[in-house]
């Protein structure tokens, strides 16, 4: 019995780097027109999470995800009036926000048409997925590999109007095939489908702290202050 207690434990402190390894996200988006969201590693991708045909809709996801596992956002636009991916991303661990045009994000044009993306978890879908994320790993895409995105107008514009849950300080993005320093508008076809992807590990160039952040690093300075301020014995 003794043995086998300590087996366990044993057990037990094996997998505790892996839950403290993990990071928990959440993700508020939208994509004009469409959207498969997916997650996996830096070769492949996994696992299905949702997709979405409707840009007027925000969705919101949780994840609790290994700091080495990528999101990976596949979107195709109807090559109509404006196209662009919005997103506001919470690293619910370290306390930060950040947004669709963080530089840490990459994107890759397939250039396999606008239809005919992986829109679902089917082995097919999760395969075709994969073998492009390979192929822009090696720089033999479209895009020739994992390139910048380009950054258009802000959340409340023209003519997409605010988008509900989203701050105003995030920027419509997308590819940009033709040198446009606004790929958005006017509708226009830039190597799609497209692939976005970030680490979950990543850290934002400029992070906005989560609001309790903020409360409790208040909180922490003012007993700093507090300590300062202690008469001497």
């Amino acid at each position: 019995m003794k043995r086998t207690m300590m087996s366990l434990a044993a057990a037990a402190m094996i997998a505790l780097p892996a839950v403290a390894n993990a990071i928990n996200v959440k993700v508020t988006m939208t994509v004009d027109n469409s959207y498969a969201l997916f997650y996996g590693t830096g070769t492949q991708a996994t696992n299905f999470v949702g997709a979405d045909y409707n840009w007027q809709a925000v969705e919101t996801y949780n994840f609790d995800l290994p700091a080495d596992r990528y999101l990976y956002v596949v979107t195709a636009s109807d090559l109509s009036v404006a196209q662009g991916f919005l997103g506001q991303f919470e690293n619910l661990d370290s306390g930060y926000k950040f947004y669709s045009n963080d530089p840490q994000w990459q994107v890759m044009a397939t250039g396999l048409g606008n239809t005919g993306a992986p829109y679902s978890g089917s082995v097919a879908d999760l395969a075709l997925l994969s073998q492009e994320i390979q192929d822009a790993n090696g720089g033999g895409n479209v895009s020739q590999g994992w390139t910048g995105l380009t950054a258009g107008p802000g959340n409340g514009s023209d003519p997409w109007g605010s988008q509900a849950g989203i701050d105003a300080a995030a920027r419509w993005v997308w590819y940009s095939a033709n040198g446009d320093t606004d790929p958005t508008s006017p509708g226009f076809n830039h190597g799609e489908w497209l692939v976005f992807r970030i680490a979950v590990a990543s850290t934002p160039t400029e992070p906005v702290p989560l609001p309790g952040t903020v409360a409790l690093l208040g909180a922490g300075l003012a007993g700093v202050g507090l300590l300062r301020r202690r008469p001497a014995a």
